[in-house]
């Protein structure tokens, strides 16, 4: 997850849009201790520095799903079923040079609405962050204190979309009628136990 988040905060800094494409041209699956995560493709640029070691504490985020509520089956994937396809590396297209290293690090939530990554900003809200350096506006997309800018709002002007609108198209909501009927404890007793995979 942190690789994801920190790519998707890099491209919208740069005012790039993040794809799985781009994506996959800096990051391969791997498998490492029986789990799978996102590790550097050799070729490619490191974006990353200083990713944390481990989470403290992460048992209380997890949580499991019974298996007879999911729709699906799920597979689970070999280790030899991973593709390491060797994906071409743009080396001269205009967003891989963009997104140079930047360190790991926690940002407080105002950097994370100016960078449309936030879901806390009221929906009627009629203000729109800005980064200031020396009370000059400079409408950036990212803020960052050691670069001397400073976190602040102005009002919308005539005509202009609400920011949470320029947020809420980078986030995907499920649709209201995927509520209408929500799972119940005998949905999927069809389903032998357990699952065959």
């Amino acid at each position: 997850m942190v690789s994801v988040r920190h790519f998707e905060f890099i491209c919208r800094a740069h005012d790039i849009e993040p794809t799985v494409d781009k994506f996959r041209v800096l990051y391969q699956l791997i498998r490492n201790m029986g789990f799978y995560s996102f590790g550097n493709r050799e070729a490619a640029n490191k974006i990353l520095l200083n990713p944390p070691k481990s989470f403290q504490e992460w048992k209380q985020k997890f949580f499991f799903i019974r298996e007879e509520v999911m729709p699906i089956a799920i597979i689970f994937r070999a280790p030899d079923t991973i593709d390491k396809e060797g994906l071409a590396i743009p080396k001269k297209e205009n967003w891989y040079v963009r997104l140079t290293a930047t360190p790991n690090r926690v940002f407080g939530e105002n950097v994370l609405v100016a960078a449309q990554m936030s879901d806390q900003w009221p929906e009627d809200s009629t203000e729109v962050p800005v980064l200031k350096f020396q009370d000059r506006e400079a409408h950036q997309q990212a803020a960052f204190p050691t670069f001397g800018g400073s976190m602040s709002s102005r009002p919308l002007e005539s005509r202009e979309p609400f920011w949470y609108k320029h947020i809420k198209g980078n986030f995907l909501y499920p649709p209201a009628r995927s509520f209408a009927n929500p799972p119940t404890a005998t949905e999927g007793a069809h389903i032998p136990n357990p699952r065959p995979l």
